[in-house]
């Protein structure tokens, strides 16, 4: 059996590293089209790479590479593709960060900077035209909504108020709206103090 899982471990390559600086100068000057090419890459990257070991040290690299930056000040950073202009750049954003915000460290990574769970939930809130990047917004929120400092703020933020406006006509939504707006209320309401 030991035999097995040491050939299967060895089966599993390591994926070839990325020039994140230029990687994220093109997310943040490249054309919408290469801009959504590189964020569905980058989560197909995360969400393909085998379980364990390797989807660790991708999430790892994008962590320690600040891919999403998460840690920078500057005005123009990857995370304002969550305004773009562009439909799919935006939910191909959105996407991608629900994808982080589906793995511990990805929820910690994202958690350091309280400017991520306010533009996510701005998004929540303007997005009218993409229901798939409001999907994933409101999907990577539930996920937030499992750590107690996020919680707090979102209640703070009034989005128990969005949410239960929203949930007032549940059969104009999708499934996934439903679902994952329920969830969210109910982590929101349920918490102990």
């Amino acid at each position: 059996e030991l035999v097995l899982l040491s050939r299967k471990l060895k089966d599993v390559p390591l994926l070839p590293s990325l020039d994140y600086e230029k990687l994220k100068k093109d997310l943040i000057l490249g054309s919408d089209r290469l801009k959504a090419f590189l964020l569905q890459a980058l989560r197909w990257r995360l969400t393909t790479s085998h379980p364990g070991e390797q989807r660790e040290t991708v999430l790892q690299a994008y962590i320690s590479n600040d891919l999403l930056d998460c840690y920078s000040h500057n005005q123009r950073s990857v995370l304002q593709l969550l305004h773009s202009k562009s439909d799919v750049v935006r939910q191909y954003m959105a996407r991608l960060i629900n994808a982080f915000a589906s793995l511990a460290e990805g929820r910690l990574y994202l958690a350091q900077n309280t400017k991520v769970l306010r533009m996510l939930e701005g998004r929540l809130k303007e997005e009218d035209k993409d229901i798939i990047t409001r999907e994933n917004v409101l999907g990577a929120l539930q996920k937030f909504s499992l750590r107690r400092p996020l919680q707090t703020a979102m209640i703070q933020d009034g989005l128990i108020f969005w949410l239960v406006d929203v949930l007032k006509d549940p059969d104009c939504l999708s499934d996934y709206t439903l679902e994952y707006s329920v969830a969210l209320l109910m982590n929101l309401c349920l918490r102990s103090t």
